[in-house]
């Protein structure tokens, strides 16, 4: 068995036989007897043949978007990729140069598209500016999708066979590869891609995350050249490559796209204690059918309610959504967590969020009243419609008195009215609501503690900068926090919520820390519930303890990564 560390460029566990892609190479024949009249309807004919393929994945893209609205970020860029290919495919320039050629130097389709292509690759070729995203010339897509899309139209022309997978192949190694070539391995089968070192804007990256295709990148050339097919686990989670496993107990593979929907689960760390992991949801169109048994949506980030139509949408409007998720969805303990509108999500085009960043959450809350009695009394009239109880989560609460207001509102919206089941919540997502809440703890029914904020805050950071965020989790000031929110555990109920609980590792540490509830990215619960039953009896403990022993804190985060892997596949 040998490991092999990569970076992980979208998450997913896959165990199968990986095998070398080798890209068909092939030449343009320049034959002298051309009819150019004939090879320009050739090329015709090939270039139309393309625009419908792509028009056809575009289609797809759209469609999983209505599937997957959760995912709709990582969509909709893939969906710009294809649309800016179809615009290149569309240019005036680019189908004039080719057909002069065609018809001035009697070139056969595909040479004259060739040379085309290159003649507009090297006028891209100069050193542009850096991106801001990751420093590399800015035209360097360009140029990898002006390759692309000659593949495409030479697989028209007859000069490029339909891609197949060898037998039993469903892992696939590939130093590089352009965007069709990604969505022609997803139609062969591919069901994990190792990829060479490349850019984390890279469009063939956009069109993996798009694809959900577990994938991580290698920089070492040599992996490349497989000499016969091998068996491996892939696990893009936490950018770890095993070759020959002998150890496959604890993998437990990624839900395929088309498993049924579960919004919790329960994994088992030793005798008698268990970790509750419960999803997120974003869009109402993700709740596709009622499951069976009961289960537990964490997060129900309203405030998407709102992203598309960049309105608020009326009291009527709102009650009759919430009406929807209580009565035809009975099973589902949902959590709802009252508009998060910030900065980053100003989905309100709101003048005072863009003067003063810090008007978010609740504040922000306060700050629009109407907006609150909308959201709150759509929720208490649907609540008493359906008969059913209600969980409010407070958003950013930093102070008792935001609590307060929220509770004098909502008395005042059911004055007089048949009585609701009501249980309300407060998210600490900064260190003073931590450090404060022990004083009020007996306004609220529960907890959730924002990690992705509350690091942030420790940090001195955006949210956006993952590396900062790790680094602040498993430093010294986090450590005393969690004493604070131990101690609060143990009066009212208290979740850890946000995207860093959805990285093993970090899931590993917190449950070392004795926290045992935890809302993730919903397609993310069975990855870490893996990581539980890996550590698995009284040996977790000692997770945390062994990182928190290194005194240079800016070493802790690479120590915790190789921790969890030694747990998950033992020593290489």
């Amino acid at each position: 068995m040998r490991h092999i560390r990569a970076k992980s460029i979208f998450p997913g566990r896959i165990r199968g036989i990986a095998a070398e892609f080798r890209r068909e190479r092939f030449v343009a024949d320049d034959r002298q007897d051309v009819n150019p009249r004939s090879e320009y309807r050739t090329f015709k004919s090939a270039l139309r043949s393309a625009q419908l393929q792509l028009a056809g994945e575009k289609k797809m893209m759209l469609d999983r978007r209505k599937r997957n609205p959760g995912e709709i970020f990582a969509i909709d860029d893939a969906i710009d990729v294809l649309e800016s290919h179809l615009m290149t495919l569309e240019d005036p320039y680019f189908l004039g140069e080719i057909k002069n050629r065609i018809f001035n130097t009697s070139a056969t389709a595909a040479a004259a598209l060739g040379a085309v292509i290159t003649m507009i690759s090297r006028q891209f070729s100069f050193e542009a500016a850096p991106s801001r995203f990751d420093g590399k010339p800015q035209n360097r897509h360009f140029l990898k999708d002006m390759s692309d899309m000659k593949r495409r139209i030479q697989f028209f022309l007859g000069l490029q066979q339909e891609m197949k997978l060898p037998e039993g192949v469903t892992i696939v190694a590939a130093p590089k590869l352009t965007v069709s070539e990604v969505l022609a391995l997803k139609r062969a089968g591919a069901r994990g891609i190792i990829i060479g070192e490349t850019s984390d804007t890279a469009h063939e990256l956009v069109m993996l995350r798009a694809m959900r295709i577990p994938c991580v990148s290698v920089s070492d050339a040599r992996f490349f050249r497989l000499k016969k097919p091998v068996s491996l686990l892939l696990d893009a989670d936490i950018g770890y490559i095993v070759l020959n496993p002998k150890r496959s107990a604890r993998f437990v593979e990624s839900v395929p796209d088309d498993g049924a929907q579960k919004w919790s689960i329960t994994a088992k760390l030793g005798a008698g204690v268990n970790v509750q992991f419960s999803g997120t949801l974003h869009f109402m169109n993700e709740l596709q059918r009622a499951p069976v048994a009961k289960q537990r949506i964490g997060l129900y980030r309203t405030e998407y309610q709102v992203s598309e139509a960049r309105e608020m949408p009326s009291l009527r409007a709102l009650q009759k959504q919430y009406e929807h998720v209580m009565r035809d969805f009975p099973q589902l303990d949902v959590t709802y967590r009252l508009f998060d509108f910030s900065d980053d999500k100003n989905f309100l085009n709101s003048a005072a969020i863009d003067a003063n960043r810090e008007l978010r959450g609740i504040r922000f809350l306060l700050h629009e009243p109407k907006v609150l009695a909308n959201q709150l009394g759509a929720l208490m009239r649907a609540a008493r419609e359906t008969q059913s109880q209600v969980n409010i989560l407070l958003p950013f609460v930093s102070e008792r008195y935001e609590i307060t207001a929220v509770k004098t509102q909502i008395a005042e919206l059911t004055a007089g009215k048949r009585p609701v089941k009501l249980r309300l919540g407060a998210m600490l997502e900064n260190a003073a609501g931590v450090l404060a809440a022990n004083r009020w703890v007996n306004e609220v029914d529960f907890f959730y503690v924002g990690t992705s904020d509350l690091l942030s805050s420790l940090a001195s950071e955006r949210r956006e900068n993952a590396g900062a965020l790790h680094r602040a989790l498993v430093g010294d000031a986090f450590a005393t926090l969690a004493k604070t929110l131990k101690a609060l555990a143990t009066r009212r109920p208290l979740t850890i919520c946000g995207e860093v609980a959805g990285e093993p590792w970090a899931l590993a540490y917190l449950v070392s820390l004795g926290f045992r509830d935890f809302t993730v990215p919903t397609h993310r619960m069975p990855i870490v519930a893996n990581m539980v039953q890996a550590l698995g009896g009284t040996g977790h403990a000692d997770f945390a303890r062994k990182i928190l022993a290194i005194t240079d804190e800016s070493k802790r985060v690479e120590f915790a990564r190789s921790l969890a892997l030694e747990i998950l596949y033992g020593k290489s």
